[in-house]
């Protein structure tokens, strides 16, 4: 792989003084900086539209990653064997500190100014009709605007909850039961409750119309960079269309299940986040239906079913029982988050 890595960092302009392998990625430096070789398994065509989305915010003084053509001008390398590649300018800085709740308040304000930035993007589209700009918003591989029907057909919350019914079918149509089976059957009921709950939402409550927007699609802790510059946001390669509040719920899903939902923490999190870009009613609504939607025990649940079932990990029963130890705590936030959206 090391003569691999050095022919294809040969098809770019720079000259590496080194590589080293980083988290699914070749880390790569030269004197102006520092630089990521991934796989890349998608379209030249979408390549060239993020390459685009990326230039309108560094135009506007937001920090984000370059793309970086190889000397011929391409966006992506092929190699003999057929695999692709592309490379991106990156940035030097620590990520961010999920301790740290002033970091976590910052990362929240600069969440809100991407979102700013990305219903500029819309505008402009909109505006000036440009043929790439226009191609990246409608083409397949983002989920671009559809009707309600369709949204409502294609509800995420649905699906999961359609496959941990299938999970309980299985597993009350087993004789003997292991732990994790028995542990998943004394929560499902509860988890079950909240997953209909959101389901009757949706229902009642559909979207409004032509609210989708472009995302990051990754918005965590990894993928943002606090560098002498400032706050950097990297790895966009999950960029696509959907509502702003994806990115709201990712994230603090993510921080509210280390901090063991404290309330507190989470209404701050949504404060600093309004203070930058305000939060329409039915965002906040699908704010809490996003996060009251049991995503973690579907998740874990979902896991254990699609692997081998002889050997039962300890690892998963651990989750589930750390996961109803939060739950108290997690309802205790969703009440407050409530009071907002009535």
């Amino acid at each position: 792989m090391y003569y691999r890595t050095e022919q294809i960092l040969s098809a770019y302009p720079m000259e590496f003084t080194g590589n080293t392998k980083g988290r699914g990625s070749i880390l790569c430096t030269d004197s102006q900086g520092i630089y990521l070789l991934k796989e890349y398994t998608g379209s030249v065509r979408r390549l060239e539209a993020l390459e685009g989305v990326l230039e309108y915010l560094k135009q506007r003084g937001f920090l984000a990653e370059e793309l970086v053509r190889t000397s011929e001008g391409g966006l992506r390398y092929q190699d003999v064997d057929g695999t692709s590649y592309f490379l991106r300018k990156t940035f030097r800085g620590r990520e961010c500190d999920t301790r740290n709740q002033d970091e976590i308040l910052c990362v929240m304000k600069h969440m809100a100014r991407l979102h700013v930035l990305f219903s500029g993007w819309k505008s402009q589209v909109s505006d000036e009709g440009k043929e790439s700009n226009s191609d990246f918003i409608s083409q397949n591989f983002f989920w671009n605007a559809r009707s309600n029907d369709e949204r409502q057909t294609l509800s995420v919350a649905d699906k999961h909850t359609r496959e941990l019914k299938k999970v309980k079918n299985y597993v009350r149509g087993k004789k003997k039961k292991n732990d994790f089976e028995s542990e998943f059957l004394r929560g499902y009921g509860h988890y079950m409750e909240q997953a209909f709950q959101v389901l009757q939402m949706e229902q009642e409550q559909p979207l409004p119309e032509d609210v989708m927007q472009l995302i990051h699609g990754d918005f965590n802790q990894h993928n943002l960079l606090f560098t002498r510059d400032g706050l950097a946001l990297v790895g966009f390669e999950k960029l696509r269309c959907d509502l702003f509040v994806s990115d709201l719920t990712n994230f603090m899903r993510k921080i509210l299940e280390k901090h063991n939902w404290n309330s507190g923490l989470g209404m701050d999190m949504v404060m600093a986040y309004n203070t930058v870009r305000t939060l329409e009613p039915w965002e906040l609504r699908q704010l809490y239906m996003r996060l009251l939607y049991p995503e973690k025990f579907w998740k874990i649940v979902n896991h254990y079913f699609n692997t081998r079932k002889t050997w039962v990990s300890g690892r998963n029963i651990e989750k589930l029982t750390r996961l109803y130890s939060q739950e108290q705590k997690r309802e205790e936030f969703l009440s407050m988050l409530f009071y907002l959206i009535k």
